[in-house]
């Protein structure tokens, strides 16, 4: 007897099936297979909404049409981009290169920090030099070009910009760059000219243990100049300057902060300032091309980025 009711009630939902296929509700396609529509029984598709599928958000027109690309809702004003599936993008760059957050809105913020990293790269590389080839067997002058760093160099959370000019084995700062949130620019820290034979030799370095980054300016007559860059700020405070010169009797006197000491303490503060300065340094340069450009701009913001933003 439970078989044969058990038959009978199997038997009654499968004609149930049968007899009703539409009564899911679901996206249904036109039939001139232009649109799609979300229908809550067969041929009734909803009007002018927002509907959740899935996980996913998609709009509807006042036709029950599907929407794509840009759309506006009508209640607060905002813009939200539709891929061509018709789901909302979050957390992704859109077709026109504009990004867009958890919640579907574009960040402005981060699209002209974005703009400007790249316009700044760009004009602070310089222009590639014909290389001069003198005599049918002299070599070449190896290639240069542009290189840049992107990273938070004063510990704000917003990535900086260094870039420098030179060959894979020898590079020279060209600028370094400090991302101002407020005034949506980047304030320079520190420009530098090409440097002629003989120059003073600039470099940065990094200590990690401290978080600082240092400029060292060191002049081939043993001068020795250190600045650090201040905490959130986009400026190098001078911090030491080791300096020779010649007194009246013609013999060496040796200056720390523009004081005068004997040379066993000129050579032990010099010491303790590198120490300070740290012996890294700054590193991870990439070639300014623009692949490499835009693989280090365009990025995902994450979870502590977007609170910047």
């Amino acid at each position: 007897m439970r078989k044969q009711l058990a038959l009978l009630f199997g038997s009654l939902a499968l004609m149930a099936v049968w007899a009703f296929p539409g009564m899911a509700e679901g996206w249904e396609l036109s039939e001139d297979g232009k649109y799609w529509t979300y229908c809550d029984s067969p041929g009734v598709p909803r009007e002018d909404e927002w509907i959740e599928d899935h996980g996913k958000t998609y709009y509807v027109d006042e036709k029950g049409h599907m929407k794509t690309g840009w759309v506006t809702d009508k209640d607060t004003g905002e813009k939200y981009y539709m891929g061509e599936d018709g789901a909302m993008y979050v957390n992704a760059f859109t077709k026109d290169n504009r990004y867009v957050g958890p919640d579907g809105l574009q960040i402005a913020t981060y699209d002209t920090y974005r703009k400007t990293v790249k316009s700044e790269i760009k004009k602070a590389v310089p222009k590639k030099k014909k290389t001069k080839k003198i005599g049918q067997n002299a070599a070449e002058e190896p290639a240069r070009q542009g290189y840049f760093l992107i990273t938070d160099l004063n510990l704000d959370g917003y990535r900086d910009l260094v870039v420098m000019d030179g060959t894979e084995e020898s590079k020279n700062l060209v600028e370094v760059a400090i991302w101002d949130p407020e005034e949506e620019i980047f304030l320079l820290s520190a420009e530098f000219d090409e440097p002629e034979e003989g120059a003073a030799a600039c470099t940065l370095y990094q200590n990690p243990e401290e978080e600082t980054i240092w400029l060292e300016v060191a002049e081939t007559n043993g001068n020795c100049y250190l600045f650090q860059l201040e905490y959130q700020e986009a400026r190098f405070k001078n911090v030491w300057s080791f300096e020779m010169e010649i007194d009246d009797w013609g013999g060496p006197e040796y200056l720390i902060n523009g004081q005068a000491q004997d040379q066993d303490e000129w050579d032990f503060e010099l010491a303790e300032a590198r120490r300070a300065r740290g012996e890294t340094v700054l590193g991870g340069f990439l070639p300014a091309t623009e692949e490499n450009i835009n693989a280090q701009v365009d990025r995902i913001l994450t979870e502590e980025e977007l609170d910047l933003w």
